[in-house]
């Protein structure tokens, strides 16, 4: 048996323990509530069915060369600022990075520390969900902030006929045309805010969704991927047609509880830590599955972002408090071990991290 990993292992238990806690009536079941042992043996079998061979493992790192053009892979800039949030009381760090070095900017707490989800736009607004419990029924919103923690903006939760129950929110996400997509598991629905976000219309992408409690939405808005009606440990990718419904896919198995501290790119490439196994990173998608590992094989990952073209990996280190950076491969992410090229440290409570794209 691998050792536990608290923060990949917990990060959606103890949201929704939160939002039950907080608002009993409008979380009345907790999905997630397994044993630890359930979701490593689901993890495995996912890396088995979906690799098809055993993980790369790690070349040789040597001295670490700044981000680059190479291989045909486009060059990415230096990280330069980092959000996180803690889930063990909620609220949100913002990091600014210099000489490899991490400095906290600010620190807010949401909702009075009932944040849930992450999502950083490419002008580095940091979006969340609160679900608050001093009102019947529960007041459910997608709060935006600068990155400065000044509030900006409230899109609340709508009301949807024929719902199990009311609003609770567990999950976040928002592509590069602003549009913000939202996990409901109280209402077991996925919808999205237009980018004119004033609006506040959402429009459904998924309806009557068991589970219904991380989403992660590609970049250029064409595909979402839910956590919700596909058993343990897996998800199902949802592909927007011309006229704005959405087509459900297959199923796939991803390595980690559900998508909250994970990342996707425009192939539907879905990187995830492997809960249980330190120092292990998955990247699934409807074609297959791959793994690639961390230095420092006793790391606990909690979490993982992209950059905005996704040709850069940012992996939270929580054991170390540190973040690091990998390179895409030239044939893509399901290719093998991508080259790590950067370390970023002087962080604290890593968990759940995201980064402007």
């Amino acid at each position: 048996m691998f050792p536990e990993t608290a923060p990949t292992k917990t990060k959606l238990t103890l949201g929704l323990q939160r939002g039950a806690w907080l608002c009993r009536e409008c979380l009345e079941r907790i999905v997630m509530k397994y044993a630890f042992s359930v979701a490593l043996l689901a993890a495995l079998s996912f890396l088995a069915a979906c690799a098809g061979q055993p993980g790369m493992q790690p070349s040789s790192l040597g001295s670490l060369p700044s981000v680059s053009s190479r291989a045909g892979v486009p060059a990415a800039s230096p990280l330069a600022q980092l959000a996180n949030l803690d889930y063990s009381n909620g609220s949100i760090t913002v990091f600014s990075i210099e000489n490899g070095r991490a400095k906290v900017t600010k620190t807010f707490s949401p909702g009075h520390g009932i944040a849930q989800g992450l999502a950083m736009d490419g002008a580095g607004r940091i979006y969340t969900t609160v679900t608050a419990s001093d009102s019947k029924p529960c007041a459910a919103s997608v709060e935006v902030f600068s990155n400065t923690g000044r509030f900006i903006e409230r899109l609340d939760a709508p009301i949807l006929k024929g719902a199990p129950g009311a609003p609770s929110l567990t999950d976040v996400a928002v592509d590069r045309h602003s549009n913000v997509y939202v996990s409901d598991f109280g209402q077991q629905a996925v919808y999205f805010y237009p980018g004119a976000h004033k609006t506040k219309s959402p429009t459904i992408v998924v309806q009557n969704s068991q589970n219904a409690a991380s989403v992660l939405s590609t970049p250029n808005g064409a595909n979402v991927v839910v956590s919700g009606g596909c058993g343990f440990a897996s998800v199902r990718p949802y592909t927007r047609t011309s006229s704005g419904q959405y087509t459900p896919g297959s199923c796939f198995g991803i390595g980690t509880i559900a998508l909250i501290g994970g990342a996707i790119d425009d192939l539907v490439d879905v990187m995830t830590p492997v809960d249980g196994v330190p120092g292990l990173v998955s990247v699934s998608s409807p074609n297959g599955g791959e793994t690639f590992h961390t230095p420092g094989r006793l790391a606990s990952i909690s979490g993982v972002a992209f950059n905005g073209d996704a040709s850069i990996a940012y992996v939270a280190d929580h054991t170390n408090e540190r973040v690091l950076a990998f390179r895409r491969p030239a044939s893509g992410w399901l290719s093998g071990q991508p080259k790590l090229v950067a370390r970023y440290r002087g962080f604290q409570n890593l968990d759940i991290i995201a980064v402007p794209r």
